[in-house]
């Protein structure tokens, strides 16, 4: 099975976060986030971060698909 899944998965709040940093020319996450999910399936230490569980302020996170 973690040969088949990847560790890192892009999630809400990660995308959320790169927003509200490049909203103030600050695209140091969205590089983060690119160089991470070039490479989901290897062990990446330095990211270890990117696999844990979501921080409280998105564990409440709700979207919505309506169109």
């Amino acid at each position: 099975m973690q040969l088949i899944n990847p560790k890192y998965v892009l999630r809400n709040y990660m995308v959320q976060t790169s927003i509200v940093k490049a909203e103030n020319r600050d695209y140091s996450e969205i590089d983060n986030l690119l160089g991470l999910l070039t490479s989901p399936f290897d062990e990446q230490p330095e990211m270890e971060s990117y696999a844990q569980e979501p921080p409280d302020w998105a564990k409440t996170l709700e979207l919505s698909c309506s169109s």
